[in-house]
């Protein structure tokens, strides 16, 4: 999906093979992604919410008339610890492919807290930077959209290291106060309002000097984590993609068991 957007940043996520506790309920989000004129991409966002752990998944196609240029598609499957801090990544699983391209990429981390990834990166000097830049707090984009989610009345201010196996980046939150939703997406009611700053810290993207960027992000309680505490999750998201307006909104939203 436009990984250019960023919104793999605040909202993709993995996969375990162990099954889960007794689910606490789960919810589901389906996002359209506009740019410009035109809807480019469709992504359905899922989490099993257990009481102590938390199961996601991300389905990301392109849609509309972008399909003529290429067929892209993005799963991410996700497993996150539920901890008394705050949750804690266990594993991450990315699959992309672009018309035949496919490729897989795999995190996983121990007890203690020990990231392992697969494939390697190829390029030694960018795994020396790879390597410096991740420290005991990375965490999958997955479960930094629970991290997120999770901080209680209000998501943001807040700031979190992220690796999705190609690249480290920071997501810097802003508070920009409380409001309402109201317009044709698929979420209306009250909502947090946050700036979100993209940077790349060590990778694909810092390598290329691909610049960091900022999002107005509004998130939404959308459900209840298994502590009775609200989930926040994006419903709106805009900025500007390489010169022209981007939105993705929650097209639909579902909460319960």
């Amino acid at each position: 999906m436009m990984n250019r957007i960023k919104v793999s940043g605040m909202a993709l996520g993995l996969w375990a093979a162990a099954a889960l506790p007794a689910s606490a309920g789960g919810v589901s989000v389906t996002y359209k992604v506009d740019v410009g004129p035109m809807t480019l991409s469709t992504v359905k966002f899922t989490l099993d919410l257990g009481a102590e752990a938390v199961l996601g998944r991300a389905k990301i196609e392109t849609s509309g008339l972008s399909r003529v240029f290429a067929e892209y598609t993005a799963v991410a499957e996700s497993e996150s610890a539920i901890s008394a801090e705050a949750p804690r990544p266990v594993s991450f699983r990315l699959v992309r492919q672009r018309d035949d391209d496919r490729r897989e990429t795999s995190l996983s981390w121990s007890p203690a807290g020990d990231l392992t990834y697969d494939p390697p990166i190829p390029k030694p000097d960018r795994r020396a930077r790879i390597e410096n830049a991740l420290g005991q707090g990375v965490s999958d984009p997955i479960t930094t959209v629970l991290r997120i989610g999770a901080a209680g009345v209000d998501p943001c201010p807040s700031v979190h290291d992220v690796f999705d196996g190609r690249d480290v980046f920071q997501l810097a939150l802003t508070d920009l106060g409380k409001g309402e939703l109201d317009d044709d997406t698929g979420y209306r009611g009250p909502v947090q309002r946050c700036s979100v700053r993209w940077t790349p810290v060590a990778g694909r993207a810092k390598d290329r000097n691909i610049p960091g960027d900022s999002y107005d992000v509004a998130f939404a309680p959308v459900g209840k984590l298994p502590s009775g505490r609200d989930l926040w999750l994006p419903v709106l998201m805009s900025g500007s993609l390489k010169g022209l307006p981007f939105r993705a909104y929650a097209d639909r939203v579902k909460a319960g068991d």
